[in-house]
């Protein structure tokens, strides 16, 4: 028996503003995908049973997997969009691939942002003999919009705009509106998280609100209302300084995530933090928990803070603390214990300006994390490693990044204290390895190519030994496959399981793939060896995702996953078990070299 998909928009923020159908859909689902921080977590709780899946972090095949797979199985599937999904909802795609494959949905909609804009400005945007027309826009970026529908073409109208995913650079969309022939004192608005607690308003002319929206911080997350209906109203809602950022596929921090708070800006700050981390738990006091969604929510009694921090210390990867650097620095002195197994830590203020990386910024990926959380706020990461700030190499991080045994970690500081004074650094590696992460600093010399996986760096006097284990890529895929198609997986791939392609030494799949355009091309692409393997070598090796597909129509139980660690030698185990995007499967083994 198939299940249901339905597309529900959640609204602007405020979790009463969704739609009493959009509500019953949340309670009667057994999955929801939900579109990151953009969805206030606290409608979510409408699905109290429900498996939830966070889709900032997920590419289109992974979101339609989910929804073919849970609607096959019976369940009822939300897929939960901010806003109304039929405006920069990104729906249009999804709806095509659930119609290809024969899968129906159904849509209910949202109160888009533009709306609850228009409420909080208490504005109505058609008005007689001002405004009977309102054109939603969005301004060309990174994103082109076609060229009759540019931003100056569709101003000379004179009607009331409101523009969408534009507030990040205001002084240029001015000057685009006065370039128009709107009047400098034509009346302006921006609206920033409009319905959520911390909503704030900007209210100016073209003239002025570029300015205004700089000296309060809005830097995402805003809607923009250009006209002189604006001008009807006078009302301003309370303010709250904060911004927010959406690009949350480019985490490169993994690892679980504590955030804490003191006060209450700090919770509301904390709490977009957390939820546009990949792995976070939010810690707040617990009189302003009810500010905050319950969602991955944690809160303790006044007075508390420090048995609480002191209790979780050795529970998570890192901890970002919004609050004083000092409450910080002091809290977390007792606890730290040694740079190569302390979690990270970065301090970040209340208006998320700045995200300072506090403790092990290489190895426990602080830096990264700084950098992760200025992205989430629009802010700055602060990072005063040295080889960061002299943009030199840093072979912890290397390290870290490629999977690496670090067989010397005494010698490390001596090889990070010569790299900082400038001394030539010579290293023995791959030449892969060398090009993707060596070749553009000009101390350090690839002296001697190594294919047996062991890594070495001299400087100083010193010799770190680095281990890197045979790491093979199996594949398995449709026939007729391309190899532009098999690329975008792999790619996928690597990025979600933090490999890059340099790490891969070989490609494995089954022998029935052996004349597979499509996956020959992939490998002479990438300048890897590929290698085949018989059903009954592959049918041999045990596997924790056996294939009953593969078994059926190629007599196989596994492709991927098996090729890759009968590729990689003896005592082999799997680092990315099999990832199946549609058409492609792709696993990833690691063993020694020249087994």
């Amino acid at each position: 028996m198939s299940g249901k998909i339905t597309f529900v928009g959640a609204g602007p923020g405020d979790p009463e503003l969704i739609t009493l159908k959009g509500a019953a859909a949340l309670r009667e689902a057994d999955t929801v995908v939900y579109a990151g921080s953009l969805v206030n977590e606290k409608i979510l709780e409408l699905a109290g049973h429900a498996e939830f899946h966070n889709s900032a972090k997920m590419s289109l095949d992974e979101v339609l997997t989910i929804l073919k797979r849970d609607y096959l199985a019976g369940k009822m599937v939300v897929r939960l969009h901010t806003g109304d999904p039929s405006v920069y909802g990104a729906v249009g795609e999804q709806f095509h691939l659930l119609d290809q494959a024969g899968i129906p949905y159904t849509v209910i909609p949202g109160v888009s942002s533009v709306f609850a804009a228009a409420a909080a400005l208490q504005t109505e945007l058609t008005m007689p003999e001002i405004s009977q027309t309102v054109i939603l826009t969005r301004d060309a970026g990174r994103t082109p919009v076609p060229e009759k529908e540019s931003l100056e073409l569709l101003a000379a109208h004179g009607s009331t705009l409101c523009i969408f995913l534009s507030v990040s650079d205001m002084e240029k969309l001015c000057r685009k509106l006065l370039a128009a022939g709107r009047s400098p004192d034509t009346a302006a608005a921006v609206v920033y998280r409009a319905s959520w607690e911390n909503e704030l308003i900007v209210r100016g002319t073209i003239a002025d609100i570029a300015s205004k929206v700089a000296e309060a911080g809005i830097k995402r997350q805003a809607m923009i209302v250009i006209g002189d209906v604006l001008r009807k109203d006078g009302a301003l809602s309370k303010l709250y300084d904060s911004e927010f950022a959406t690009g949350y596929r480019h985490h490169k921090f993994r690892g679980q995530t504590a955030v804490f708070a003191l006060t209450r800006q700090a919770s509301l700050k904390a709490a977009e933090i957390a939820s546009g981390l990949s792995d976070a738990v939010l810690f707040v006091p617990e009189k302003f928990a009810d500010a905050v969604p319950s969602l991955h929510t944690s809160s303790f009694a006044a007075g508390k803070f420090g048995e609480t921090l002191d209790s979780n210390w050795r529970n998570y990867d890192a901890f970002v603390f919004v609050m004083a650097a000092g409450i910080a620095v002091r809290h977390i002195g007792k606890l730290c214990e040694d740079k190569k197994r302390d979690p990270a830590v970065v301090v970040c203020d209340e208006k998320g300006n700045y995200a300072v990386s506090l403790l092990s910024g290489h190895i426990g990926g602080g830096n990264a994390l700084a950098h992760d959380i200025a992205r989430i706020t629009g802010g700055q990461a602060v990072i005063t490693t040295a080889s960061d700030v002299q943009k030199l190499p840093a072979f912890d991080v290397f390290a870290e990044e490629h999977h690496c045994v670090i067989e010397t970690p005494e010698t490390l500081t001596g090889i990070a204290a010569a790299v900082v004074n400038g001394e030539p650094v010579e290293v023995e590696m791959s030449a892969r390895l060398f090009e993707a992460n060596f070749a553009g600093y000009p101390d350090v010399t690839l002296v001697k190519e190594r294919t047996d996986g062991l890594i070495l760096v001299r400087s100083g006097g010193s010799e770190l030994r680095l281990h890197q284990p045979r790491f093979v890529l199996g594949i398995g895929c449709r026939k007729g496959i391309t190899a532009d198609r098999i690329g975008e997986v792999v790619d996928a791939v690597l990025e979600k399981a933090g490999f890059f392609p340099e790490d891969l030494c070989a490609i494995a799949s089954a022998e029935v793939k052996r004349e597979e355009t499509g996956l020959l091309e992939f490998a002479r692409k990438m300048n890897l060896p590929l290698q085949f393997f018989p059903a009954e070598k592959l049918n041999a090796v045990e596997v924790p995702n056996p294939s009953q597909a593969a078994e059926r129509n190629l007599g196989i139980r596994s492709v991927s996953e098996a090729s890759a660690l009968l590729a990689a030698g003896e005592n082999a185990r799997l680092y990315v078990e099999k990832q199946r995007c549609g058409d492609v499967t792709a696993a990833i083994a690691g063993g020694n070299h020249g087994s």
